[in-house]
């Protein structure tokens, strides 16, 4: 990428109008009046149409006869994703006659092996939609980078290659690196999985490991797959960007070009390497239909099932808890309640669950308890539990069944030996001044009075003060920072007052001029004699580098270019460079200068 957005750069400064070709622009027009201009036409191109995977190519399109395009809408390509564009403007005269040309750069990247073709991409320029011409690309296995293939590498790690329909397995996307390769750290992880519901952590885990007595440093992508349909189906290929330090050499012929001559106070440069994966096959089956009991209810996995009851031995009326357990490998998820025998003889309460599981859902725990309460004596035991699973492994299904727990249910305090619920609830005779009067078991509803220390207003009263306080206190601090510290204040001021001027700004001059001060207040350096060079000198050092280095180069290209040319500005033409300094202002105030 960095020998591409290079390249682009070359393009652009050998592009870019001096003012002495803009004075014999001004002196051609002058003494032979208007030349005439070419007539518009549009074209789009590749610099290969082979590549390999992990590789990307650029696509131009090209407006001839005019700076007044818009910027194209790229169509969607499945296995393409597409990157950009930087924009970068001409002007030329040949034998009196005025060409200007406006080209927007893609940098295209494919995600899988294969043939795709880029529809034609409807352009608007001069006031008419032009077509450009499909484009075919055939991406194939990227080919062997010599030694490191055998010193770099992936591989992908799967417990089996035959699974079931909603069966979840980890699956891992190992990064080989020998322990002498300057691997700085992996970026851009990319996959095809359709149908196989693959998910992955994004943390990665660093471990060793020996291959034929050499030893190579591992970078694990911990990942689960979940498939969705049955049938043959792949994953992969995966691609990874691998980032490999490289110390810079001399500079010079021999021998300040040796190793021995290398900067040691240099920073490394470091380099995007692709690395990736064949694919690999899967068939996924459905789930058997011979053998399926009746209440399976799509659990699938490997469980265990544990159930307990304390205390087992009570009066009428008197709580039992139930634990049921559930803990195995698979989607938690799935599983359903198990199935209880019946419950006629007890008094219930809705069950709590308490669940959980790994960062991929590939294994799990479900902790399930209830309260149930004897309703009389006759109750001896607590029904029996069963879970209905299907076993990938064991390719079959499986019934885990907790049988019945003893209970021993004694009669209550008083004798009592059956309670019914409280709107049945029974009611011995009662002999006025002989026996104790029966207790009502319902109050009925109390009135609630909530204190004033328990109001919104209390709080409201009693909090105001002190966010009062607290923001006086840091108005204050601001406004000392603001007067003493020059830097913080033209930093502060910087997106504001640059937003204003783009905001009003009818011509490339001016968007120039906000673009100007708005990086001169950032950066605290003199706004005057701000150039493209900038990107180079203050913003790639300060880590704004790729498609946002190349950003910010083109919006000062195209004004340089516009103001040297004279006469090519067009109101579609400063609106769009307009819009692109607003984008470039709101993402480069995301970064830390």
């Amino acid at each position: 990428m960095r020998t591409d957005v290079n390249a682009q750069r070359s393009t652009l400064n050998a592009q870019r109008p001096t003012p002495w070709r803009a004075l014999l622009v001004a002196l051609a027009l002058s003494a032979f009046g208007l030349p005439a201009f070419a007539d518009v036409s549009v074209t789009a191109s590749v610099d290969r149409n082979h590549l390999g995977l992990g590789e990307s190519v650029t696509l131009t399109i090209s407006v001839q006869g005019t700076q007044g395009g818009t910027e194209p809408s790229i169509p969607t390509v499945d296995g393409l994703t597409f990157a950009g564009p930087s924009t970068s403007t001409s002007v030329s005269i040949d034998n009196g006659q005025m060409s200007q040309s406006l080209s927007f750069a893609y940098r295209v990247t494919p995600t899988r092996m294969g043939e795709f073709t880029i529809p034609a991409i409807e352009v608007s320029a001069g006031g008419k939609s032009y077509l450009t011409t499909p484009i075919k690309l055939v991406v194939e296995k990227a080919a062997p980078q010599g030694d490191l293939d055998q010193t770099l590498f992936a591989r992908v790690q799967l417990p089996s290659r035959q699974l079931y329909l909603g069966q979840t397995v980890p699956l891992q996307v190992l990064v080989f690196s020998r322990i002498d390769v300057p691997l700085a750290g992996l970026r851009d992880f990319s996959y095809q999985a359709d149908g196989l519901g693959f998910k992955f952590l994004p943390n990665v885990k660093p471990v060793t490991q020996v291959i034929n007595g050499e030893t190579f440093n591992v970078q694990v992508i911990r990942g689960a797959i979940c498939p969705t349909r049955t049938g043959k189906l792949e994953f992969g290929s995966c691609i990874v960007k691998a980032l490999l330090k490289v110390q810079k050499r001399g500079r010079g012929g021999w021998p300040f070009n040796d190793d021995f001559f290398s900067n040691p106070f240099a920073q490394p440069e470091v380099h995007e390497v692709p690395v990736t994966t064949d694919p690999v096959s899967i068939e996924v089956l459905p789930l058997p239909e011979e053998g399926r009991p009746a209440d399976f209810a799509g659990a699938i996995g490997q469980w265990n099932l544990e159930v307990t009851a304390k205390p087992t031995e009570v009066a009428v009326g008197d709580p039992i808890t139930l634990t049921i357990k559930i803990s195995g490998t698979g989607n938690i998820d799935t599983v359903p309640a198990p199935k209880l025998g019946s419950l006629d003889g007890f008094k219930t309460y809705d069950p709590t669950t308490k669940t959980t599981k790994d960062d991929l859902n590939t294994a799990g725990e479900r902790v399930i308890q209830q309260v149930l309460i004897p309703k009389n004596t006759e109750v001896k035991e607590l029904p029996e539990v069963r879970l209905v699973y299907f076993d990938p492994v064991a390719k079959a299904y499986k019934t885990a069944v907790q049988s019945a727990i003893k209970l021993l249910v004694k009669a209550g305090s008083g004798g009592q030996t059956t309670i019914v619920s409280a709107a049945g609830r029974l009611r011995p005779d009662e002999k006025l001044g002989q026996d104790i009067v029966y207790l009502k078991g319902d109050l009925g509803p109390a009135a609630v009075v909530v204190p004033f220390y328990a109001t919104p207003a209390f709080w409201t009263l009693n909090i105001m003060p002190v966010v009062a306080l607290l923001g006086g206190i840091g108005w204050k601090r601001r406004t000392d920072r603001l007067r003493g510290d020059v830097a913080y204040a033209r930093r502060s001021r910087a997106a504001r007052n640059a937003r204003k001027l783009l905001a009003s700004a009818k011509s490339y001059e001016e968007v120039q001029h906000a673009l100007q001060d708005y990086l001169g207040d950032r950066l605290n350096i003199p706004t005057g004699g701000i150039t493209a060079a900038i990107v180079d000198e203050q913003l790639v050092p300060r880590g704004v580098n790729g498609d946002l280095a190349a950003a910010a180069r083109a919006c000062f290209e195209v004004c340089d270019t516009a103001r040297f040319a004279g006469g090519g500005a067009t109101d579609d033409g400063v609106t769009a460079t307009r819009k692109k300094a607003e984008q470039l202002i709101d993402e480069l105030e995301k970064k830390q200068l």
